[in-house]
């Protein structure tokens, strides 16, 4: 849990462990705590919508409050240093996963606090292999899983209802959405692994000439019905934008190509301040985290994620999703956990909700004129304010 920060701008934070009776207040500094009460004052003061926080009283009511239990437990045990080392989890064997029924526990692990109960298989093991998916970094080893075609529909049908739910959905992108579009990552590293640029040559073209992948092309889709409030983007490439989604709704935070205002950050540089305000505002607003690509291991921007999965233990929204084929530290405080391809669940749920086609030719159209007014990606980020488009 990040309960402090030594630099507020720090691409990575400082990760301090939760400890038991002990207040996270005091490892704050001043100016953080000052921070915090500020932005508490703005939260009343702004409400993202006018409305009472949607609760979780719906037809997965009652999964809800079963893994809500679960997760209590683990918490405790994590608090108290009692909790078994993730790495000791029953591990499916390579094309096979472990016999269906699994405990509360393992259920989490596998599929989110919203798998408990519901009987499905864990993942398939696709691809394994002991390398560190990130050295130097939050993580675990680089072995790829895949959810069986029966549990990634149910999984389907069950995003889409709670995306239909959603009033102010986040959607939090890194390296495995753009894999598929020819971009070369750090994290794919088992021998046979399934991610797209590891089963072709990769792309030929500048990097500034890619394409948009389906994944990106169904964001920009939902964005248009207004099911996403705003697409914070680790990713430099700007095929958010060349799919038609609108810039005024994203925040590139770690930097972006062709931007002389918001370069491209490295690890021991700051993030702009009033992106990473942007960024705080929505962690305090979203009802529902959509995390795909990302195994989140240990940036500032993550904050997203543990906002809106704290938020739905308490009983509010629909909680943080993840969507990838490697492990994540978040795993365990996931509503919903997929195990697949990002362009494979996108368009997929882009289906269940309505949109046949993609790309949606109206959106792609919006997108074509991005590309054409910004040859080679050449767009110079304005100052954003916490209050910008929500």
């Amino acid at each position: 849990q990040v309960v402090g920060l030594t630099d507020h701008q720090s691409l990575r934070p400082i990760f301090i462990s939760t400890i038991q009776n002990t207040s996270s207040v005091h490892h704050q500094p001043r100016r953080q705590q000052q921070e915090q009460q500020q932005q508490q004052q703005r939260q009343q003061q702004q409400q993202l919508h006018p409305r009472e926080p949607q609760k979780n009283n719906n037809k997965y009511n009652t999964f809800y409050h079963m893994a809500a239990a679960v997760a209590s437990t683990i918490d405790a045990e994590v608090a108290s240093g009692g909790q078994e080392a993730p790495e000791t989890i029953e591990k499916p064997t390579l094309g096979s996963g472990p016999s269906s029924g699994l405990d509360d526990r393992e259920a989490v692990r596998w599929h989110g606090l919203l798998g408990v109960g519901r009987n499905w298989s864990p993942p398939k093991l696709a691809a394994a292999t002991d390398a560190t998916a990130r050295p130097g970094y939050k993580d675990y080893d680089a072995s790829e899983y895949l959810d069986t075609p029966e549990v990634s529909r149910e999984k389907v049908k069950l995003l889409a209802e709670m995306w239909s739910k959603s009033r102010a959905c986040v959607v939090y992108t890194g390296a495995g959405l753009s894999t598929a579009a020819g971009i070369g990552d750090y994290a794919s590293k088992a021998s046979g692994s399934v991610a797209p640029h590891r089963g072709s040559k990769g792309s030929t073209s500048n990097r500034l000439e890619l394409k948009p992948t389906l994944g990106h092309h169904a964001l920009a889709a939902l964005e248009s019905k207004g099911m996403i409030g705003n697409w914070i983007q680790q990713n430099h490439d700007r095929l958010a934008q060349k799919a038609g989604y609108p810039q005024a709704k994203l925040n590139e935070i770690h930097g972006a190509w062709g931007d002389n205002k918001n370069q491209v950050k490295m690890m021991d540089d700051s993030l702009r301040e009033d992106l990473l305000e942007w960024l705080i505002r929505w962690s305090e607003e979203a009802d529902m985290c959509v995390a795909l690509g990302t195994t989140m291991c240990g940036m500032n921007a993550d904050q997203v994620a543990m906002e809106t999965s704290k938020r739905f233990m308490e009983g509010s929204g629909q909680g943080l999703v993840i969507v990838g084929l490697q492990r994540s530290f978040f795993d365990e405080q996931a509503s919903l956990h997929f195990w697949g391809l990002c362009d494979n669940v996108l368009k997929a749920v882009a289906q269940e909700l309505g949109i046949r086609r993609l790309p949606v030719p109206a959106v792609a159209q919006r997108g074509e004129a991005w590309t054409g007014t910004h040859p080679r990606c050449t767009y110079h980020t304005p100052k954003r304010s916490s209050r910008d488009p929500m």
